[in-house]
């Protein structure tokens, strides 16, 4: 597809809630299709849920599918400022109950402000950091944008963590496709590195259903991407004891 002539050098994902299913939840995108496009789908975000009262209607099925065709994947918990931290991450978890958390890299999703200040917001923030790291021995990764961090974030207030940063062009009119931002994202003050970089979210959908797809990039290489997440690539294109094609993705998991 004559789409992607941008960001070549940076390995792809996609992130998917509800949304990306049929109107009537029966159908869901094709993630054998995602191993099967060029790019490559290497790494998948899928929403959770919201607080500390509702979940995704698709998480479990996305999940289940990301795990069966060997994805990096990376659950995401949209926060709110207006409630209890630890309510919202004791829900975020409960959806995630008997994954194993080793193989995942969490994301907190932070772009609502709900009338509260910098502070308020920060503190909801850095405790929900806090309490996910107690869980999971981590830090997970925050997802936001620039702009908005610079006017309701507190950035020294923070532990260190990995910003996933989203940053587009300006959306064409439907039922156009936009193109995506050239990489890298713009940083907020008192960030001086990303991780991922949400690129656009009116990509063409990958997988048979609907019209749109957000699209990332990674910043580093495949086999950093992998490390990540405590993975590496297991199988050169010919395996080495009898030249025989190998599994185009096949991985297993290292001690990370």
């Amino acid at each position: 597809m004559t789409y992607f002539t941008r960001n070549q050098g940076y390995p792809f994902g996609v992130d998917l809630s509800q949304h990306n299913a049929s109107w009537d939840g029966k159908r869901i995108p094709d993630f054998n299709q995602f191993k099967r496009h060029e790019p490559e789908v290497q790494f998948v975000a899928l929403r959770t849920g919201i607080s500390w009262g509702y979940r995704d209607s698709q998480f479990a099925r996305y999940f289940t599918e990301a795990k069966r065709v060997g994805l990096c994947i990376m659950p995401y918990h949209v926060l709110y400022p207006v409630a209890d931290a630890r309510r919202q991450m004791e829900a975020f978890l409960s959806i995630l109950e008997g994954a194993n958390l080793a193989e995942l890299r969490l994301v907190l999703d932070v772009e609502l402000a709900q009338g509260k200040t910098r502070w308020q917001i920060t503190n909801v923030l850095a405790q929900s950091l806090e309490a996910l790291k107690q869980a999971t021995g981590r830090y997970p990764i925050v997802y936001s944008r620039a702009l908005w961090i610079n006017e309701n974030l507190q950035v020294e207030d923070l532990p260190q963590v990995d910003w996933w940063l989203a940053q587009y062009i300006r959306s064409l009119e439907s039922p156009l496709y936009t193109a995506e931002y050239p990489c890298p994202p713009l940083l907020p003050r008192g960030v001086n590195k990303w991780l991922i970089h949400q690129t656009t979210q009116r990509g063409p959908a990958i997988g048979g259903v609907g019209h749109y797809m957000d699209f990332n990039r990674w910043n580093g290489s495949q086999e950093q991407l992998w490390a990540y997440f405590g993975r590496q690539r297991a199988l050169p294109t010919n395996c080495p004891i009898d030249n025989l094609p190998c599994e185009r993705v096949k991985a297993e998991m290292v001690p990370a």
